[in-house]
């Protein structure tokens, strides 16, 4: 019987704690290093490590100055002053590198009530943003007005006779939320208004389809029936748009979730194996030792 049960390795009470952070009722954590005297980010801990982790979270991570290199999903980015880098739970993160001089924040939360819900048109668009990128630019102006916003949470946070706490944070989200959907917007519009080669919006609907079904399909035909194409063709298209094979993709989105899993230790191999639909552990430790070059239970143990 396949295991069918959660998983995750990075929950939001495991986001660094200091005097620069502000949590609520354990749901929802601000935390940034633009006051810290040394500078220095305290996410130390995440930006060494050489494992990728499943996060349980949603996040907003923003810059406003330096460089830090995030990994996510296997798709790379550069967060440089005013990028904000829009995460959802159940993404794979690996935080790969931070300039001395970043100064970075962080808005999490884990309960989806804190944004509105009831805005189908914004959920839609932001659901289309993200099958493009992660990464929103914003403008000196907006994220002035971002900012403004965030320290506004902080203070109403760390506020111990404010009766409405959570209320307030929800009317704050909002605001954020219905902003990022305007900067979205203008984004997606300059972007479909540049050249575009055909074979480049079919790796973005590939890509969008593989983020979605990795677990269950790792066969080409899957997704070029999706597509409507044949799998040659679809495998030309994704070979000319990104240098790599559909079946490289695929097996590199699955062994980036077994790696996160296994590093988790919170289950065995047999289990990974499968929560990722293999049909035994055997063809699981073959299929990941060809790949990664060592069998999932030594990968598991290192440290």
């Amino acid at each position: 019987m396949k295991y069918t049960g959660e998983f995750g390795t990075l929950n939001l009470m495991l986001i660094p704690f200091d005097e620069r952070t502000c949590v609520f009722n354990n749901e929802f954590v601000m935390s940034d290093n633009f006051q810290r005297a040394d500078n220095t980010l305290g996410f130390e801990d995440f930006v060494a490590s050489p494992y990728p982790f499943k996060i349980q979270f949603n996040m907003a991570l923003f810059c406003l100055g330096g460089l830090m290199r995030v990994r996510l999903n296997l798709t790379e980015y550069n967060l440089r002053k005013n990028d904000i880098l829009i995460v959802e739970a159940g993404a794979i993160g690996e935080c790969l590198e931070a300039s001395p001089d970043s100064m970075i924040g962080i808005i999490a939360f884990s309960n989806n009530y804190f944004i509105s819900e009831s805005n189908s048109e914004g959920a839609t668009l932001i659901h289309q943003f993200l099958s493009v990128s992660s990464l929103l630019p914003l403008s000196d102006e907006e994220m002035e007005e971002f900012l403004n916003i965030y320290h506004q949470m902080r203070q109403k946070i760390r506020q111990p006779d404010y009766r409405y706490k959570r209320e307030i944070l929800m009317g704050y989200m909002r605001v954020l939320f219905c902003n990022c959907c305007q900067y979205m917007a203008s984004y997606l519009e300059k972007r479909q208004t540049s050249p575009s080669s055909r074979q480049d919006r079919i790796f973005d609907r590939f890509m969008q389809l593989l983020k979605e079904h990795y677990v269950s399909e790792r066969n080409i035909g899957f997704y070029a029936d999706k597509l409507c194409l044949s799998p040659k063709y679809l495998s030309q298209m994704v070979l000319a748009a990104s240098g790599r094979h559909v079946k490289d993709w695929v097996r590199d989105y699955v062994i980036l979730e077994a790696k996160a899993l296994l590093r988790s230790r919170q289950y065995t191999v047999s289990q990974v194996s499968d929560m990722l639909n293999f049909p035994n552990q055997s063809f699981f430790g073959v299929y990941f030792k060809k790949a990664v070059g060592c069998s999932p239970s030594a990968y598991q143990s290192m440290e």
